[in-house]
């Protein structure tokens, strides 16, 4: 019985190493989510003041964007087909 009884122990011991590893990583996993989102936000801040506009400037521009008074450009796609008929050239 000693046997079984150390390693059921050992099991155990095994268990909660396993949990504390696992609380150890969400911990540093919620760290770096925070992180993430301070330097999204970050960023956020230095594209705004790069257009120098003010409290009431940026609020309507956002406003208006988002009732669909203005659209912003979207960006040309480049599509796969045309890069294989170059690659084909040669």
């Amino acid at each position: 019985m000693t046997m079984a009884n150390t390693k059921l122990d050992r099991i155990e011991r095994d268990i909660e190493k396993t949990r504390a590893k696992i609380l150890e990583q969400q911990k540093k996993l919620k760290d770096l989510e925070a992180q993430k989102v301070e330097e999204e936000n970050a960023q956020i801040v230095q594209m705004v003041k790069a257009v120098h506009l003010d409290g009431t400037q940026l609020a309507a521009f956002l406003s208006a964007y988002a009732s669909g008074e203005i659209t912003l450009p979207q960006p040309e796609a480049t599509y796969p087909a045309e890069q294989e008929d170059n690659d084909n050239e040669e």
